[in-house]
């Protein structure tokens, strides 16, 4: 899977400069090192940093160059694919609501990030809103509330006739506010935690990939082009960019390709019209998925995940969103779209994020599913936590076996020539 180029998103011309991050340039010793300056790499050096621990992190290009600077900045303080109870049978009572207290959470902690350390990054945190257009939709979509709302979460229910209120669209019979979520640019908050990680005495190496880690003795070396880091512990943390660097990690999920498109700054009347409270908007339920935001200049954001292999440009992927949202919004009249970029995500084949000890001292965190922004975030400071105390019990999620994907190198294609194409053909009869 070859890079693309970052600079057509959007996020790459409006967000703040990068930091410094010069390449690694000779030998370096560190209690931990890190390979990914993604939200969870940063976050992880962050909270390690901030607990008196040196840490040094390495990246193939940038921070946020690949996933976390290119998604569509959504921050949702809930799980892709599963509800609080799903997550209470797999883990056990205890242990499953400490998982999902880390994902409820896991937005405010993104938020209060952003304010500790002063990063901009056009940060709203006005609430999420998760929408259905149809009845069926409901009874699910009620059921996830309330698993939510037992478990603490900060979360409200909206009938049909509460819902102008909330958004400009008459086609929806209810809808779930997630008041901690938000919106934010992916890029600049991923610049802003990597400044964050540096002032805490972080160090971070950009154009310098991890070509080979390997025990040095009792201790851990990656080796990149320019010099090497020892250390102690290391955490894999590149997410969606295989790199072989250990046998098993890269068949461990599929890779999927995120789309991500804008358009000019739209009238702040017709912004009002179609989202009064400037909440970010989704509808899971329906085969026909959306989610959109503004930005902070006024731009409709909106995007999706489709496989590789798939046979329609970008142009025309986002045109037909377009599309979908003009029925969906009149306000918004014929939306041209100027701004289209891609990226990519890891999609684990349990659709649940993972952190896995592939040797002793040696962590992986993959399979992020969708949820990057606030999970990452969230992970990151989880295994920070269990690294300072030397006790896998101080992290939320429980270490897990690294999981087998089938065919994880054709994931992509399968989704682009059979899960796509079936949606479809089913979103015709719906």
């Amino acid at each position: 899977m070859k890079p693309t180029p970052l600079e057509p998103a959007l996020w790459a011309k409006t967000a703040p400069p990068a930091p410094p991050t010069p390449p690694l340039d000779g030998p370096v010793s560190a209690d931990v090192a890190i390979v990914g300056a993604g939200y969870c790499g940063l976050s992880t050096a962050l909270h390690l940093a901030e607990a008196g621990r040196s840490v040094v992190v390495v990246e193939a290009e940038e921070p946020g160059f690949g996933g976390s600077g290119r998604n569509n900045g959504h921050c949702v303080p809930t799980w892709s694919w599963h509800d609080p109870g799903e997550i209470i049978t797999r883990f056990g009572a205890e242990r499953g609501r400490r998982v999902n207290e880390l994902q409820a959470t896991a937005a405010d902690l993104v938020f209060s990030l952003i304010r500790d350390h002063q990063i901009s990054c056009e940060a709203v945190q006005s609430g999420t809103l998760n929408v259905m257009r149809h009845a069926k939709y409901v009874p699910p979509a009620r059921s996830t509330f309330e698993h939510w709302q037992r478990h603490g979460a900060k979360v409200q229910w909206i009938e049909r006739d509460e819902l102008r209120d909330y958004i400009g669209s008459d086609a929806f019979v209810a809808g779930v506010l997630y008041d901690e979520g938000g919106h934010l640019n992916p890029l600049a908050y991923c610049r802003g935690l990597a400044g964050a990680a540096l002032k805490a005495g972080a160090q971070i190496h950009g154009k310098s990939p991890a070509t080979n880690v390997a025990r040095d003795g009792d201790r851990w070396r990656v080796t990149t082009p320019g010099g090497a880091v020892t250390a102690d512990h290391v955490l894999l943390a590149t997410n969606a960019h295989r790199h072989g660097l250990w046998p098993g990690l890269d068949d461990a999920y599929y890779t999927v390709r995120s789309l991500g498109t804008a358009t000019d700054p739209l009238p702040e009347a017709v912004r009002r019209a179609v989202l009064p409270r400037d909440h970010n908007v989704q509808e899971l339920h329906h085969l026909r998925q959306f989610f959109f935001f503004f930005d902070g200049d006024g731009r409709l954001v909106t995007g999706g995940s489709v496989g590789l292999g798939v046979n329609q440009t970008v142009e025309q992927i986002s045109a037909g969103t377009g599309v979908d949202l003009t029925r969906l919004f009149p306000a918004l009249g014929t939306l041209t779209f100027t701004h289209r970029w891609q990226g990519f995500l890891d999609f684990s084949p349990n659709r649940f994020p993972g952190v896995h000890e592939l040797a002793d001292g040696l962590y992986a965190a993959v399979g992020f599913s969708g949820r990057g922004v606030p999970t990452a975030t969230a992970l990151g400071r989880e295994i920070a936590r269990m690294i300072v105390a030397g006790d896998a019990d101080a992290m939320a999620l429980p270490l897990t076996p690294l999981p087998r994907a089938p065919f994880a190198r054709l994931g992509s294609q399968l989704v682009a020539n059979v899960v796509i194409p079936w949606r479809k053909f089913i979103s015709r009869f719906v």
